[in-house]
């Protein structure tokens, strides 16, 4: 058994393990201070982070192996080939005919030779598929391209006129683009070989909010639809069936979260409240570790 005296022999353990008991708290107090401070910092980062580059660049997947000087140009086989958009049903035609003479005369008629292929001067393409044109009368069109739709007016015309030279052409071959791009609306092509890439660049190129992975087409297809979607930082879209457009097909450009948001009033609101508590709760940490 230990003598009274001996229990005073640890006070000086105690008071020591009580100095350092507080250091070690002070320390712990220290380093969740700093967490806090970190995940607050971390927090208000991703908050306000930007996109990385690479989801901004087109046809990334291609590598620089193109770059002079170098082994060569990249060459991309299997693409997609042009296939005549059919000719369908409320489309307007800029139908011209041409020839010599009438009757064995040399005197020059013309149908609807303006040059203009604006809607005031086609014709259109009605429910049962037929178009009207002077002396021809009533002809089929629908299903036909603009080529095979030539040569059957050109057969139709030989009844009235010698030699007639025919030129048929969609006159509202129209793309519609929505959503996130330089300029949204309404694209009238003056050509029919049309590609989801010459379509955007008539739009003013894609924002640099616009999801470039998530292009939406919307394409008629009889009483159907079909919706198909691109990623235009992949050069696969240049293989793609639905690459060439078709008269009247509409294109959706998905912009990305960050600008819906910033759109948003309430959101803006909110996230201001947030930004300033995280600058208040910062300034007091950063106040009680200076202490």
């Amino acid at each position: 058994m230990l003598k009274p005296c001996s229990y005073f022999s640890f006070f000086p353990y105690f008071r020591l393990f009580l100095v350092k008991f507080r250091e070690m708290h002070k320390l712990i107090r220290q380093s969740c201070s700093g967490f806090v401070l970190l995940l607050l910092f971390i927090v208000g980062t991703c908050m306000t982070s930007c996109i990385t580059s690479k989801n901004s660049i087109y046809f990334n997947d291609l590598k620089d192996d193109s770059l002079y000087p170098g082994p060569g140009p990249i060459v991309m086989d299997s693409l997609t080939p042009f296939v005549e958009p059919k000719i369908q049903k409320n489309d307007v035609l800029a139908v011209t005919i041409q020839t010599i003479g009438q009757n064995e005369t040399n005197t020059p008629i013309t149908s609807n030779s303006t040059g203009s292929f604006s809607a005031l001067n086609g014709f259109l393409v009605d429910q049962r598929g037929y178009i009207e044109l002077s002396l021809i009368g009533f002809i089929k069109v629908e299903g036909f391209t603009t080529t095979e739709a030539r040569e059957l007016i050109k057969q139709k015309a030989k009844e009235f006129w010698k030699e007639p030279v025919v030129n048929v052409k969609i006159a509202n071959f129209d793309i519609y683009l929505l959503g996130d791009v330089g300029k949204a609306g309404t694209i009238t092509s003056t050509s029919e070989k049309i590609s989801i890439v010459d379509a955007i660049a008539l739009a003013g190129d894609l924002n640099i909010t616009a999801k470039r992975n998530n292009i939406l087409l919307i394409r008629n297809e009889g009483d159907k639809k079909e919706f198909v979607r691109f990623d235009m930082r992949s050069s696969k879209i240049f293989q793609s069936p639905y690459f060439y457009l078709r008269q009247r097909d509409m294109i959706y450009v998905e912009p990305r979260r960050d600008k819906v948001q910033s759109g948003d009033g309430s959101f803006t609101r909110y996230y201001g409240y947030f930004s300033s508590l995280v600058t208040i709760v910062s300034l007091a940490f950063a106040f009680r570790l200076v202490k």
